[in-house]
């Protein structure tokens, strides 16, 4: 198990589930979110990093195909590593079949930046770590910007309110972080379900969401040392 996290802190994909889930759901997010896993057991890095590479080098189905055989082929550490592989070749699958979703025709995707900083809010860190920039150039010629994020569960997909939940987060963030890529444009913000196939965009009306957004995460703080 990872360090424990003294300071309140939250995935962004975690706060979109959080803000449709009972309490029971709640506290074991502030749980698991205070008490990590080791970085070792996350499941899909794999399978991120071969759809990073789809979308940011032309598109080519041969560079999902290549990363699925090289997981099948790839030789498991552990029980563990083997269902971890097995999950990231599943997913890579699903968004084989449903990339087309994204609708991504006139934007150019590229690798977002890891060193971005978490997006604070209501005293919780909120970890976004968007895997990619989308930049756009509009009718008038002039660039627009934003931003993707893939959420990965086979068990536990995304429903309308959660994904826009996370896609108004994300777009907070953009507009944080994005001032030197040109103005973001809320329809090139936007959340992936891998598995469930389904893209949520960033609702251009986000006053309500951003409020509940903040209700949480300030239920998120004070309940922190409680967990």
């Amino acid at each position: 198990m990872a360090d424990l996290r003294e300071n309140p802190c939250v995935s962004v994909n975690k706060l979109g589930q959080y803000l449709t889930a009972r309490p029971a759901l709640r506290k074991r997010i502030i749980h698991a979110q205070k008490h990590p896993c080791d970085p070792k057991y996350l499941r899909y890095p794999e399978a991120s990093q071969a759809i990073v590479e789809f979308l940011c080098n032309g598109r080519d189905e041969t560079i999902l195909r290549y990363h699925q055989h090289r997981l099948l082929h790839a030789e498991p550490e552990s029980d563990f590593d083997a269902h971890r592989l097995a999950l990231c070749v599943e997913a890579i699958q699903h968004f084989l079949k449903a990339s087309g979703e994204l609708a991504l025709t006139h934007a150019v995707a590229s690798p977002a930046d890891e060193g971005l900083p978490p997006l604070a809010l209501s005293g919780v860190a909120i970890n976004v770590r968007p895997e990619l920039l989308l930049r756009s150039v509009d009718r008038h010629g002039v660039m627009r910007s934003g931003l993707l994020k893939l959420y990965f569960s086979k068990h536990t997909p995304l429903d309308e309110t959660s994904g826009q939940y996370i896609a108004t987060v994300l777009q907070l963030f953009a507009e944080q972080n994005l001032k030197q890529q040109g103005e973001v444009d809320h329809r090139l913000v936007r959340v992936f379900d891998v598995f469930a196939g389904k893209v949520f965009v960033a609702p251009k009306a986000r006053q309500r969401r951003l409020g509940d957004v903040q209700l949480a995460c300030e239920e998120i703080a004070a309940r922190w040392d409680m967990n």
